[in-house]
Order: C-alpha cells, then sequence, then structure tokens
C-alpha cells in the first residue's frame, strides 16, 4: 500500500509543481503586455496569416484583393493587430475588410466608450487580456474552417467503445477467478483496444484541436461572466444567453481537450484513454453538439473577438504618435484630411488635403505620389473600420473604396500588363451601378501599359467617365498632358530638388501641376556616360520646339 500512495504522492506533486510553473510564466507574460502597452510583439507567422485570411471567403469581402493588396493591408493589419486571441484576429481582418459604408451616429459612439473605458480602467483590461490570452490562438486553420470540416466527418456509433471497456472490464474480474483465462482475455482487450484507438484517433485528430479552442472559447466565457462589466452589459448578456446551450459539451470535456502535458499524471491519463477509449466516447457527444450548435459558437466567438476588437483599437491608438476620430458627412465636401501620414512609414512626412473635386497628382518619379494615395486609401478603410485615422482630422462621405496601384502581369491568367490594368479600371467602373455609397478610386500611372497617344486619349475618357458616374477619383500620372486637358479635377503635385549629386524630395503635396522634370538628371546622377545625357536632352529640347520626334 505504501509503494502506491508514495506513486500517487509524485505524481500529484509533480502535476503541482508543472500547474504552479504554468501559472507563473502566464503571469509573466500579462505583466510584459501590461508593462508594454502600446508596443506591438507579436510575429505574425504565415501560418497564422493564412488562418486569418480564411476567416472569410472572397464574397464576404467588400475590400477586393486588389485594393486590399495595393494598399499594402497586410502590413498594416500586422502593425494594428494588438489582438490577443484567434477571435480578435479574426475580428480585426473582418472589420477592415469590410468598412462601413452606412452607420448610425450612435453606434460609434458606442464603440468609442467600450474602447476608451476599457483603455483607462487598467484593472479590467488586465482581466480581459488575461483571459484573452488564456484562449490563444487556433494554429494555421481558424475556427471557422474547422466547423466546415466537421460537416464531412462521419461519426461512429460509439457502441463498440462501451462493449470493449465492459469485455475488458469483464476479462479483470475472470482474472480472479480463472488467472490464465483472464490475463489472455485481457491482453486480447488490451490489443484490439490500442490498434482501434490509434485508428479513430487519427481521424479526429483536426477537429479535437477545433474543440480543444472551443473549449478554452466557453470557458473563457464563464470567466467574462464573472467581471459582471457595465461596459460589456450587451456583450455578455448575449454571451450568458448562448453559453447555456453548451453544458453537456463542457461537462467532462477534459478527458478530450485537457492538455495534461509530459507530466507523470498526463503521462497516466494518456494510457487511460488509450485503454478505454473513454476520450473518444466523450469525442463523440461533443461534435454532435457543436454540429447543432455551430452557428452559436460562431456567434459566442464573434463577441470574444469584438471585446478583444476593443483593446485592440484602444492600444493601436497608444502606438502611433497621432490619430483622431473621422467625421463623416454628406456635404459636398470630397476629402478633408489635416496632417495626414502614412501608419507604415518610420518617419512620415504628413500632408493635407481639402477638396470637393476629384484630383490629378503629378510629379516626378520617387516624388512621393504612390505613397499619398496610399496613406488617403488607409485612412478611408481605417476611419469606416476601427473609427481611428493617422491624421489630425479627418472629414469625408461613407465611401467604397477601390484602387488600381500596384498592378502586375499574370503569366498564370495570361494577361499582359495593359489588360490587368483596364480590368482593374473596369471593375471600379461597373462598381458605380451599385448605388449604396459613392465610390473613391485610387489610380496610378493610369494606363501605362500601352503607347502615349492611346493612353492620354483613353485616361481622359476613363476618368472623366469616373467623375460623372460619382466616382472620386485620386489619379497619379507622369502624362502632365492631361492637367490641361481635363478640367473637372484639381491639380496637385510632389516636386524635388536637384544638385550635382544627389536629387532631395520634400514630400509635401503642392497645388497646380508638375513643372520639373527628373527623370534624364536622375540618369546623370547615377553615373550614365555624357553623350546618353547629352543626347537625351538634344530630343527632348527638339521634341519641345517642333511637337514632333526626329
Amino acid at each position: 500500500m505504501l509503494p502506491v500512495l508514495i506513486v500517487t504522492a509524485l505524481i500529484i506533486g509533480a502535476f503541482a509543481l508543472g500547474s504552479s510553473r504554468e501559472k507563473k510564466a502566464q503571469l509573466e507574460k500579462i505583466d510584459k503586455i501590461m508593462k508594454n502597452y502600446g508596443a506591438n510583439t507579436h510575429k505574425f507567422s504565415q501560418d497564422e496569416i493564412r488562418a486569418v485570411k480564411s476567416s472569410l471567403k472572397d464574397s464576404e469581402c467588400a475590400i477586393d484583393d486588389i485594393t486590399w493588396n495595393d494598399l499594402d493591408m497586410w502590413m498594416v493589419y500586422k502593425q494594428m493587430n494588438f489582438c490577443h486571441s484567434s477571435a480578435g484576429d479574426e475580428m480585426l481582418y473582418s472589420r477592415l475588410r469590410n468598412p462601413k459604408i452606412k452607420i448610425d451616429t450612435s453606434e460609434w459612439d458606442k464603440l468609442e466608450r467600450k474602447v476608451s473605458h476599457i483603455t483607462d480602467d487598467e484593472p479590467l483590461r488586465r482581466k480581459l487580456v488575461t483571459i484573452m490570452c488564456s484562449i490563444g490562438r487556433t494554429g494555421k486553420y481558424s475556427i471557422n474552417t474547422y466547423l466546415e470540416y466537421l460537416d464531412g466527418l462521419k461519426l461512429w456509433s460509439g457502441v463498440s467503445d462501451i462493449v470493449l471497456d465492459v469485455l475488458m472490464l469483464l476479462a479483470i474480474i475472470v482474472c480472479f477467478v480463472y488467472p490464465i483465462y483472464g490475463v489472455v482475455a485481457l491482453l486480447l482487450c488490451i490489443t484490439v483496444n490500442l490498434i482501434t484507438y490509434f485508428k479513430k484517433k487519427r481521424e479526429v485528430e483536426a477537429y479535437i484541436v477545433c474543440f480543444k479552442y472551443v473549449f478554452k472559447v466557453l470557458k473563457s466565457s464563464e470567466k467574462l461572466l464573472a467581471l459582471k462589466s457595465d461596459i460589456l452589459e450587451e456583450e455578455l448578456t448575449d454571451l450568458d444567453n448562448l453559453s447555456a446551450e453548451f453544458k453537456s459539451f463542457k461537462r467532462f470535456s477534459s478527458l478530450v481537450v485537457g492538455d495534461w502535458g509530459s507530466s507523470p499524471l498526463g503521462i497516466v491519463v494518456d494510457y487511460i484513454r488509450m485503454l478505454t477509449h473513454i476520450d473518444l466516447i466523450k469525442f463523440k457527444s461533443m461534435a454532435e453538439c457543436i454540429k447543432n450548435s455551430k452557428d452559436s459558437i460562431r456567434a459566442i466567438i464573434r463577441i470574444i473577438g469584438e471585446i478583444d476588437f476593443y483593446m485592440c483599437i484602444g492600444e493601436y491608438r497608444k502606438s502611433i504618435d497621432n490619430w483622431c476620430e473621422p467625421e463623416f458627412v454628406n456635404s459636398e465636401c470630397k476629402m478633408h484630411i489635416t496632417d495626414g501620414y502614412h501608419p507604415l512609414l518610420k518617419k512620415p512626412v504628413p500632408n493635407s488635403l481639402n477638396t470637393v473635386k476629384s484630383i490629378l497628382l503629378t510629379g516626378s518619379n520617387a516624388s512621393g505620389k504612390s505613397t499619398f494615395l496610399k496613406m488617403v486609401g488607409i485612412n478611408c478603410i481605417t476611419a469606416q473600420s476601427i473609427h481611428t485615422c493617422s491624421a489630425t482630422s479627418y472629414r469625408a462621405p461613407y465611401y467604397r473604396i477601390f484602387s488600381a496601384l500596384s498592378l502586375k502581369d499574370s503569366i498564370m491568367q495570361g494577361d499582359s500588363y495593359y489588360m490587368a490594368e483596364i480590368k482593374a479600371l473596369k471593375r471600379i467602373i461597373d462598381a458605380s451601378d451599385v448605388t449604396d455609397a459613392p465610390i473613391i478610386a485610387f489610380v496610378d500611372e493610369i494606363l501605362k501599359g500601352t503607347n502615349t497617344i492611346e493612353r492620354i486619349s483613353a485616361s481622359c475618357a476613363i476618368i472623366e467617365n469616373m467623375i460623372r458616374n460619382d466616382i472620386f477619383v485620386l489619379a497619379a500620372t507622369h502624362d502632365i498632358e492631361l492637367t490641361s486637358i481635363i478640367h473637372s479635377c484639381d491639380n496637385y503635385h510632389f516636386e524635388e530638388k536637384m544638385n550635382d549629386k544627389d536629387v532631395l524630395f520634400s514630400y509635401e503635396l503642392m497645388t497646380g501641376k508638375a513643372s520639373s522634370r527628373n527623370a534624364i538628371k536622375l540618369l546623370d546622377v547615377m553615373g550614365y556616360n555624357a553623350d546618353i545625357i547629352r543626347e537625351a536632352y538634344k530630343r527632348v529640347d527638339a521634341f519641345e520646339q517642333k511637337g514632333i520626334w526626329e
């Protein structure tokens, strides 16, 4: 009896020690997060990004892939993501991919109250961070992916598992009466149980990951409800109602999803699972519960994601130097932005824009045109999704947001660069048929994939058609001729200063069209042969005098 007690005490002691170390590590992690508030330290892996991306289908995204990639929104997403759970990651991604195009002001006011309260109430924020960290991230697949895969899972009856357990129990009883027969029968039952266990376990391994996450979410829901926070009353009431469906799911769920680690107790639990199939028996009831309540699970995860999302907004605001709440208007104002800056740049140059007309943006290479367009585009998305802009002030209508900035030819689709351009531009024009909100379109180097004469002619026709269809166009171009032909746009430009050895850019937006050129000068700065430089200037002078190329 004494050896049994000693072994039991050692197992319990090892488990307690492991649990203590785990709690200590968790506390240290929370302390670090609270101490470094506003400093994003999480490095997203490709698997995590893939999981977040799979949480939404293309048809569910208002910001299409072209615009999302043009504006480098994955980089923006990583920079602003201060969430601590997959639920928060997916909520932030969903909000950025689906900016609001119409919302009551009271909804923004409610969001601001929640964000401000959680940001200012450090004890509450610490509790929320602890809960969200206990949920963690799912890994390479989103929870929605797991739930969809669950439809294809064919569950066994479970009767065979119970029968094998009964036979093993009978074999143990027989051991006391007929030891030889009992031992043989017991060994046979153990062998059959082990073989069938690993076969079935392989079939459900991926789903156990899903169940673990659902279990963590449900346990964390209990902790959230225990907070009794007035500011989260609406979310907690919904959470309480939804959680009631999963009482049977949580009962004895640790047999399936409990993480016992490699401690002696964990080893014992693993052997009990293998010999009795008790986790597979419980898995069957858990799977049936989830299949019948997938919508409720999604709703619970969405609520938890929203709470994580509120914390994320507050911490993102803390991380940037200057931000403002946007103001949405229905007046003739197309865009009013003061000291707007690109959030990804370490030392950005702020620029302001106040216009009631579309704009043509000219300027030399590398002067800041593309960065300016991206700055405005990113601010449009963040204004309508997280109610936060990287600017001193932002005032504009709600927009549907499109771009054609960083297009590439596609070998796989058989598209040339020009074909990619005209397809991208046509999707914007076609979108104007839907009248639920005006469109803002960002276009860089329009139709540069074709010859000069047709490019200028077609560019004029396309831009003027967009404007007639109530599309607010911000177009950057090297074709200075467009500024004299299109009269329905305001002209802005970026310029540079040149010296003998370098080109200096101010990156400051200026009114009017560009008057300087630097392409040939850059050849000179880069050390091109003097004959090339001289010949190039000679041809430019001749063209400007005669209007034709010789």
